[in-house]
């Protein structure tokens, strides 16, 4: 699955070039309101180093989706079947073509929290057995699963950034009555709670 690109030290010189008093928040801020969100920091560590060129991994979302379905096959007892396997790898897929950014990444975001309580599942099931005997297997799938819940929140902050496109299938225009943002805030008071 794709996801948003990170930006890219070519494409934040690229910006600072047509832009009349470029600054590393000027960039930042015209990178972030097209969509394309990133630290002023980052532009000026960029701009200090000469613009090199930067190694991206890939995105939070899709590297905790897969640490989630390679530490999920202490579940299935098969190195080739992990998450995707619990979520019933047989069933039909919908064409992705004509998704907008915002709507792919909100999928995403959707089906890695939907394999993620799939796999939480079958751990309280079998949680007498992994402790006794698979706890290094185990202490990682509890890992993998932490990192999906900060993975998706930080996705679901970054759909709520990102702009509308014309012809996109939702037709929501703010924040205002979203579930993602509902359920955002949530997670938020909850982890202020726990603090």
């Amino acid at each position: 699955m794709n996801f948003l690109k990170p930006v890219t030290p070519a494409e934040a010189r690229a910006v600072w070039t047509t832009l009349p008093n470029p600054s590393a928040r000027n960039v930042a801020n015209a990178l972030s309101q097209a969509g394309r969100p990133v630290h002023f920091a980052t532009i000026a560590r960029w701009r200090a180093q000469g613009w090199r060129h930067v190694q991206h991994g890939p995105h939070p979302v899709e590297a905790a989706r897969e640490a989630l379905d390679i530490a999920a096959r202490v579940l299935t007892g098969d190195p080739r079947h992990g998450a995707e396997f619990l979520e019933r790898q047989g069933k039909a897929r919908e064409e992705l073509d004509g998704l907008t950014d915002r709507e792919l990444l909100r999928r995403a975001t959707r089906e890695l929290l939907v394999i993620q309580i799939i796999v939480a599942e079958e751990v309280s099931r079998r949680s007498t057995f992994l402790i006794g005997e698979k706890i290094a297997e185990t202490a990682l799938l509890l890992r993998a699963l932490s990192s999906a819940i900060g993975a998706a929140a930080a996705a679901f902050e970054q759909v709520l950034r990102l702009p509308e496109q014309s012809g996109a299938g939702e037709n929501n225009t703010g924040v205002e009555g979203d579930p993602m943002a509902e359920l955002l805030e949530t997670f938020r008071s909850r982890l202020r709670e726990i603090s």
